[in-house]
């Protein structure tokens, strides 16, 4: 499951620091899409779960969105959990755990993927995540300790990166026609203005169109 995420992702980005949020298709990954989920960095010092999926929450014991992420965590490795959070944006990395948690019903073993996303105005300040455990038998809530961490720094195209238009922000060329000349002005000239003087009287008065 996660081996498939992390392909569908680096693909997506396209040598690319990270893909966008709204790039990402649920539909191509829907056999994952309950052990997934979302944190978003709202502040320097504020993150929260944004989205997680049903076997996420079942696995902490409850709805976890909108709490922050360290609660995934055991409490003592919460702080480590957010450094390294902070690492999949601010380098960015890929960072890939192995976590174990203690039980009544004995220890559990799970992988935890994490990996950056942009946001619509391009600034990564979202993480994609997703977490795949020994299988459906397991005493909740889970507290889980990080056992191994492997960070894997993304090296970007930097041409890739270049050519990316921000998604809501790329606008239709617009063609400019060369402007229409401008009609001739016409201005009336009372009488003829090269004749002589005449008696006003002594001739016809008619008006003359000069195209100038």
């Amino acid at each position: 499951m996660l081996s498939s995420l992390k392909t569908y992702w680096d693909r997506l980005r396209a040598g690319r620091v990270a893909p966008y949020r709204a790039e990402i298709d649920p539909r191509q990954f829907e056999s994952a899409l309950e052990n997934m989920f979302i944190v978003e960095k709202l502040a320097p010092d504020n993150m929260r779960i944004r989205l997680a999926g049903m076997k996420i929450c079942e696995m902490m014991g409850m709805e976890v969105r909108g709490m922050q992420p360290g609660y995934l965590i055991d409490e003592t490795d919460r702080v480590r959990f957010d450094r390294l959070l902070t690492v999949v944006m601010g380098e960015p990395a890929v960072v890939e755990l192995q976590l174990e948690a203690q039980g009544p019903g004995g220890g559990y073993r799970a992988s935890m993927l994490l990996m950056p996303l942009r946001s619509d105005f391009g600034e990564i300040n979202r993480v994609l995540g997703c977490t795949s455990g020994d299988g459906d038998m397991f005493a909740a809530p889970l507290a889980f300790s990080i056992r191994d961490v492997a960070i894997t720094p993304i090296e970007p195209n930097q041409s890739a990166d270049a050519k990316q238009l921000l998604p809501g922000f790329a606008e239709d060329q617009i063609e400019f026609a060369p402007a229409a000349p401008e009609p001739p002005k016409l201005r009336a000239i009372e009488g003829n203005p090269n004749a002589p003087a005449t008696p006003r009287d002594a001739t016809r008065k008619f008006r003359v169109i000069d195209g100038k």
